[in-house]
């Protein structure tokens, strides 16, 4: 016999999963339709005070998926052919899944607005250091191709003179190419410790709580 009150929070529950596919969604929805059913879970409030809202459920559940596609670098996504940029925006996805799931436990708030406000520093500070890089590039370009023409400019005054301008002009170029690609590489290896550290964050405050998650045994 179909439980109304069990119907009601499915049918809700399954609204916030659209991220997921249909399967995924319905492998979801059936692990906790039977999670409530061997927990004899009768009534709204039992099975909120157990699971939590659907809304909340929704948001642990998509987590949860949200670091399992990260950890395995999202090669179950369009056949693994994701660019870059992709992954990283997924991440940022999955980051801000893990902020909303903490959000979402009355436990963890405190937790969540400390990491937010780190997060909110330590973006800030990337931002500055980007911009004070580019500005640093940007100058030195100028001053590189700046020195290169003021090589020319004397070379018939002075030969030694240009030579000696050309070739400073030449090195801060050089310098500017060497840097570049170092810097960018390490702001993706920054932005890849984030990417772990959330991940690690999301199971140590979201799997060990009392709600399952799909694949996980059921205690009930």
């Amino acid at each position: 016999m179909k439980n109304k009150v069990i119907d009601a929070y499915i049918d809700e529950f399954k609204i916030y999963l659209h991220q997921l596919s249909e399967t995924e969604q319905n492998d979801v929805v059936e692990f906790y339709r039977e999670y409530i059913a061997d927990a004899n879970l009768q009534t709204s409030d039992a099975i909120i005070n157990e699971l939590g809202t659907p809304k909340n459920l929704a948001r642990k559940v998509l987590t949860d998926y949200s670091i399992k596609m990260s950890e395995e670098n999202y090669q179950n996504v369009n056949n693994g052919q994701l660019s870059g940029n992709e992954r990283a925006k997924k991440n940022l996805g999955m980051i801000g899944l893990v902020l909303l799931a903490l959000m979402a436990s009355p436990v963890a708030i405190p937790i969540a607005l400390i990491i937010i406000l780190m997060l909110a520093l330590v973006v800030g500070l990337g931002i500055f250091f980007i911009l004070l890089f580019l500005f640093l590039v940007a100058a030195s370009v100028i001053v590189g191709i700046g020195l290169i023409f003021m090589g020319f400019w004397v070379i018939f005054q002075s030969f030694p003179t240009a030579i000696f301008y050309v070739g400073m002009g030449l090195l801060v170029l050089g310098v500017d190419f060497f840097l570049i690609p170092i810097t960018i590489a390490l702001f993706k290896w920054f932005f890849s410790v984030i990417v772990i550290f959330f991940r690690w964050l999301g199971k140590k405050l979201l799997h060990g709580r009392k709600t399952p998650m799909k694949g996980e045994q059921k205690n009930a």
